[in-house]
């Protein structure tokens, strides 16, 4: 059975993060893994006391198995999925790195602290840390967000070349468990030939023939603010990106005029390693 992690830190935002999980995993049968890692103070890691504040490691594991505990009685979801608690020490994504190199992690699912849009779901936070460091697809939650009934779903990349199917193929299944619908979004600064959109509109559709999709061809100056134009356009409720095609991602990062509309625009996002 397909695994899919959950970090948790007992925050709302991790609360939704959870529900949302859980409704994935009903879905598409995969057992959920409640993740919490414990960050060890920076002085005891070290070997260096931290003042006169002493830090009991069996204590801290206990409380967070207390909480996790807590945490599954107050989602009674659950019930309805298989599903398992880790606590481990270490930072975040570093920890994640670990356990994705032991379990069989198809997906995580991650809520973003304080997040009302895409580029403050991704910067500055864990969810951009894990999304970097780690080579598993990751859905990055607006602590508001409710995918339950997703219908609409964006998959947006650089097409000069047909992505490989196993970068997709996720994509598609979560299509087919929510019975939706994939709008293939290409946003290019130039022209763009019939010619060109006909051959991979072609070549995609052996991988897309069992779920509802549609193919957009848009040019527009700014590939983000034409990406956020065509997602108010078509009622998209969730993006996904295949990282490798466009530096997204790092754009964001480093800034952009269309921040501030960014910003405004809450979303699901979904970045998948090609």
């Amino acid at each position: 059975m397909k695994k899919l992690l959950v970090p948790v830190d007992f925050s709302d935002c991790s609360k939704n993060a959870l529900h949302n999980a859980v409704q994935i995993a009903e879905r598409m049968q995969m057992e959920v893994l409640l993740f919490h890692s414990v960050i060890v103070p920076i002085g005891i890691a070290e070997g260096v006391p931290t003042g006169n504040i002493g830090y009991d490691f069996e204590e801290l594991e206990k409380s967070s198995r207390e909480r996790i505990e807590q945490l599954i009685q107050k989602t009674p979801a659950l019930s309805k999925v298989s599903y398992r608690s880790i606590i481990q020490y270490g930072s975040l994504h570093e920890s994640i790195s670990e356990l994705c190199k032991e379990e069989d992690i198809a997906l995580i699912v991650m809520g973003t602290h304080g997040a009302s849009g895409i580029a403050k779901a991704l910067i500055g936070s864990n969810a951009y840390h894990v999304i970097k460091h780690v080579g598993i697809p990751v859905i990055a939650l607006p602590e508001d967000a409710d995918i339950g009934r997703m219908k609409h779903i964006a998959l947006a990349g650089d097409y000069h070349n047909v992505p490989d199917h196993d970068a997709i193929h996720l994509v598609v299944d979560i299509v087919k468990a929510f019975l939706g619908q994939l709008h293939i979004i290409h946003i290019d600064k130039g022209d763009v030939l019939v010619k060109e959109q006909i051959d991979i509109a072609r070549s995609m559709d052996k991988y897309l023939k069992h779920i509802n999709h549609s193919f957009h061809f848009r040019k527009f100056d700014d590939v983000e603010e034409g990406l956020l134009d065509f997602a108010k356009e078509a009622n998209i409720e969730m993006i996904a990106m295949i990282s490798k095609h466009h530096g997204f991602l790092e754009r964001l990062r480093h800034g952009s005029h269309t921040r501030k509309m960014i910003l405004d625009i809450p979303m699901p996002i979904m970045i998948i390693h090609e």
